[in-house]
């Protein structure tokens, strides 16, 4: 086994780090990032590694500006770094806003802009860009039947992913994904969706929209709660039901559950209960991190 030698870390030493949950809700567990403030800029390739041993779905590495005009904000995957991470945000918001106390907004700047962060009762808002969706091509969309074994009802290509609408929010609910096959597609990952199923009308639902995420070419085979993928699910599901309010659920093994809505043009707003599970200062000894 390779060894990781504890001078690549040290920088790290003392810096306020903490894991929380996003999207939870009652049962539903939600989606876990890790969370690591840094007071000085640490390589790329440091970050990458530091992902990989902390091991959550996501982790975000934050830094205050030079010009307190808010925070830089990235997102690392176990392989890769992130263009945009939506539930990464709201749990670095989480953990933010706990850690500051003052009732104030969060800015955060990113590769995908200047993100707002507040506070929403007991919940975390954050304003997120919506992502356009485009048609996609006859043989895109066979291959995409293909690796879900199913047709779907319409196919879209959105942003780096493939969006598929299906008949029936059952068939979201109860989809077993050939992981290998999704992973063939070429597309960071594939979201699947439906409106969600209600047998007693409408009266009685608790959620308006139901969909699964798989990415495993950043492995994440299923994403928990992909709050990115709602930034395509929204405009579609807005207009197909008439609605500026959405709520949606991501049945994953954890489950989550989001509030959508669009106060901007372009935007969505995205509100959920998070969890902070730990919060505490970083010590390489005890990250596993050998000299």
């Amino acid at each position: 086994m390779k060894t990781t030698f504890r001078s690549e870390f040290d920088v790290l030493d003392g810096a306020p780090y903490g894991v929380v949950d996003a999207c939870v809700s009652g049962s539903l567990q939600g989606n876990p990032a890790a969370v690591v403030q840094l007071d000085r800029e640490v390589p790329e390739s440091t970050l990458l590694r530091l992902a990989q041993l902390l091991d959550e779905p996501v982790t975000a590495f934050l830094s205050e500006r030079a010009d307190s005009s808010g925070y830089d904000l990235r997102w690392f995957t176990r392989n890769c770094e992130l263009r945009i991470c939506g539930h990464a945000t709201l749990a670095a918001s989480e953990w933010m806003l706990e850690r500051r106390g003052d009732g104030r907004a969060v800015q955060w700047h990113t590769k995908a802009g200047v993100l707002t962060a507040d506070r929403v009762d007991d919940k975390v808002r954050v304003s997120l860009p919506e992502t356009t969706l485009h048609a996609m091509d006859i043989g895109t969309a066979r291959q995409l039947a293909a690796a879900l074994g199913m047709e779907a009802k319409e196919c879209y290509v959105a942003g780096d992913d493939y969006l598929a609408v299906l008949y029936a929010g059952e068939k979201v609910m109860d989809f077993k994904p050939d992981i290998a096959a999704i992973e063939r597609l070429a597309c960071r990952g594939v979201i699947v969706t439906a409106e969600y199923p209600s047998a007693g009308g409408e009266e009685e639902r608790d959620h308006d929209i139901v969909s699964r995420m798989f990415a495993p070419r950043i492995s994440i085979p299923e994403d928990e709660v992909c709050v990115s993928a709602h930034l395509a699910l929204y405009p579609y599901w807005s207009r197909m039901l008439g609605r500026r309010r959405l709520n949606a659920l991501q049945p994953s093994p954890r489950g989550g559950a989001l509030k959508l809505e669009s106060h901007a043009h372009g935007r969505v707003s995205v509100t959920s209960e998070c969890r902070v599970n730990t919060s505490g200062i970083w010590d390489a000894n005890s990250m596993g991190v050998c000299r």
